[in-house]
């Protein structure tokens, strides 16, 4: 069945069911989150990259779009480089070119106005230190600045003026086209630290009792009322619970929610907040948590209020968001990340073309670049962030096609297959295994990678739908290849189990991790696995879950340290609460039927018993085979593990780019 043929006018009706809320009507159940994306200049405008990202989620049918944490004022409200900032009329120009650009495709257009307080860094507002309800700290932004971050704590007039930029940046928005704001009041922002009690010690009328904690959120909203008028739409993004001890409650959260719920048009439930390094995970829920996890919280908040409830946190396609609006633990979905990985995910889904959505995998790459201040990227989306940039690029396609060989159906090869053959090109895959995938393949095994499962799943399937030659089984040589005649090669044969010379490794019957997730291979009830790097500790997981006793042996002073910051601390965290012993600063030096012998920096050496040693050491690229391929066809790219083992976004894009340019 193609995918024209699978299309159904009924299906997902609950989502494609207007919503109206406040004078405002979104043509659908969906809209695009909020997200981070640095890609405004330096000053807080707006470039032509920004506006291109918004145009793509409008383009791909989502009913809002909201324009991610901009800031109130650049005085003290920046939380991140390459932010859009609301403090002048002389951004209005800019702010307008995203509205039209929201506005062409029928969806509504919104904007995040947020304000850091205390969760942001002195460098960011020239040196002077964050402004807080009260004396407190963020973990999160002072691991990233490598120092303790003093706070000053708002005088009134401080209050007075940061209710008043509140006002006046919605105001600015509005005067710029946009239909409506949300305000981010979750995630520990300035808005959450004064309802929170964990933040908000004051013994002033903005502190203590709830009603005192809620002063001024209420007096933002008022003003901004006032200003902006009912027919302007205002959403209020919370965090129904905080999830720290002291922090704002469940119970207590619904309370808040009824004081505000005259000044609002529309809810937007989170959870957490960023200055606690361990939640950030949980806000933005990573692939060791189910999928949709935070929908509950909307789903109580619906019980409570009469105002629409917007649900967010890893809702990765309209399946389970048609089920949450129909259940009704929500009105509104809210997309993030499965939209920057497809902002045509709505529109693909609703017209029957699903198996051509490109799968999130929730691995959080794309946010931990914009914790760097670099501009956002998507590990399975080359697209993402580079709109402009791609619309300048002259496609293959628009010479003459072309004959192009790949080698190695990795996600690599399978990239540059699937674009190539997008782009009208005639590509012929090798593969000497007869499964596509490559290492992926073993990455995917775990319970807990179901995304990156639907990832290679959709590898697969977009490669046969899309017609590639593939030659499954079969070894290519310089020869076989050179006999095609290709064009141009993109050499992308991958990389081999590191099995570095340690005594016994051969003839003890060390198995490779990858083999183990894959389940080619068992093990015993006893297992150390040797090398505490992010593929280690994965498989320690996956054994640790099965019931074995597992222990890590890692060289390095922690383990993990591969992984991005926010995927790791969850790993980790796992990996304790499963009984993981994680052994850190030793290093293999004998491998045995009945374990292995470590050695520590001092020389001093200890036996770990084991019935099975997995091996975790790290990857050797197959380079011999690139040198062997290179003189098959007159240009030649190298794409891949075979180039420097590293992570998947790395894979994909080269292979994207090995065809992208003429």
């Amino acid at each position: 069945m193609t995918a024209a043929a699978a299309y159904d006018p009924t299906r997902h009706d609950a989502l494609r069911r207007p919503l109206r809320f406040g004078r405002l009507t979104a043509k659908n159940r969906i809209e695009a989150a909020p997200s981070l994306v640095c890609l405004a200049n330096v000053d807080g405008s707006a470039t032509t990259e920004l506006v291109d990202y918004y145009r793509a989620k409008a383009r791909g049918g989502a009913a809002i779009v909201t324009v991610g944490e901009s800031a109130v004022d650049s005085d003290y409200g920046i939380t991140h480089a390459g932010q859009l900032f609301l403090d002048h009329d002389n951004k209005i120009p800019g702010l307008s070119r995203i509205a039209d650009a929201i506005h062409r495709y029928g969806a509504l257009a919104s904007i995040e106005l947020c304000h850091g307080g205390g969760q942001t860094m002195p460098q960011l507002i020239g040196d002077r230190p964050p402004i807080a309800p009260s004396v407190m700290t963020s973990q999160l932004h002072e691991a990233l600045l490598g120092r303790h971050i003093d706070v000053q704590v708002m005088t009134t007039e401080m209050i007075d003026q940061v209710v008043e930029n509140y006002a006046q940046a919605a105001f600015r928005v509005k005067k710029a086209g946009f239909d409506m704001c949300l305000l981010h009041g979750g995630h520990g922002w300035l808005l959450a630290q004064f309802i929170s009690p964990r933040t908000n010690r004051r013994t002033d009328e903005y502190g203590g009792s709830l009603e005192n904690r809620a002063r001024f959120p209420l007096r933002v909203l008022a003003r901004i009322r006032e200003l902006c008028g009912p027919e302007f739409g205002i959403e209020y993004r919370f965090s129904a619970d905080e999830l720290v001890p002291g922090g704002l409650s469940q119970d207590e959260g619904v309370e808040f929610a009824k004081l505000i719920e005259p000044y609002i048009d529309l809810f937007h439930t989170s959870c957490g907040t960023m200055g606690e390094m361990r939640l950030v995970p949980y806000i933005h829920p990573a692939y060791f948590l189910p999928q949709g996890v935070n929908v509950r919280f909307a789903a109580r908040l619906k019980q409570a209020v009469s105002k629409p409830v917007t649900a967010v946190g890893a809702v990765v396609d309209l399946d389970l968001a048609e089920k949450i609006v129909q259940s009704g633990q929500a009105d509104m979905v809210a997309l993030g990340r499965c939209l920057l990985a497809d902002p045509c995910l709505p529109g693909k889904t609703f017209h029957g073309h699903e198996d051509e959505v490109i799968p999130c995998i929730r691995c959080n790459e794309c946010l931990a670049r914009v914790a760097r201040f670099v501009p956002v990227r998507c590990a399975t989306n080359p697209w993402a962030g580079l709109e402009t940039e791609m619309a300048r690029t002259t496609p293959l396609s628009m010479t003459a096609p072309l004959k192009i060989a790949v080698v190695g159906g990795g996600p690599a090869g399978l990239q540059a297959a699937i674009t190539a053959a997008e782009r009208g090109h005639h590509v012929v895959l090798f593969e000497k295994s007869f499964f596509l995938g490559g290492n992926l393949i073993a990455a995917a095994a775990p319970d807990f990678k179901d995304e990156l499962k639907r990832f290679l799943m959709f590898l697969r399937d977009r490669v046969a739908a899309l017609g590639v030659d593939l030659r499954l089984g079969v070894a290519a040589t310089a020869a076989t290849v050179a006999a095609e005649k290709p064009d141009r090669l993109v050499i992308a044969v991958g990389a081999d189990p590191a099995r570095p010379d340690i005594p016994g490794l051969g003839e003890a019957g060390a198995v490779w991790a990858g083999d183990v997730c894959a389940g080619e291979t068992d093990t015993g009830e006893r297992v150390v696995v040797a090398g505490g790097g992010g593929i280690g500790c994965e498989t320690a997981l996956h054994l640790a879950r099965r019931g074995k006793k597992v222990t890590v042996v890692e060289m390095l002073p922690e383990a993990a340290c591969d992984f991005n910051f926010i995927n790791r601390g969850m790993l980790l965290e796992l990996m304790a609460e499963a009984g993981v012993e994680v052994r850190t600063g030793l290093k293999v030096v004998e491998v045995r039927a009945d374990g292995v012998s470590v050695e520590d920096a001092a020389g001093s050496r200890v036996d770990i018993a084991a019935d099975t040693v997995v091996l975790a050491l790290g990857m050797t690229p197959r380079s011999a085979a690139v040198d062997g391929l290179r003189s098959a066809a007159p240009r030649v790219f190298v794409a891949g593990d075979c180039v420097k083992p590293r992570h998947i976004i790395d894979a994909v894009h080269e292979g994207f780019y090995s065809v992208v340019e003429a």
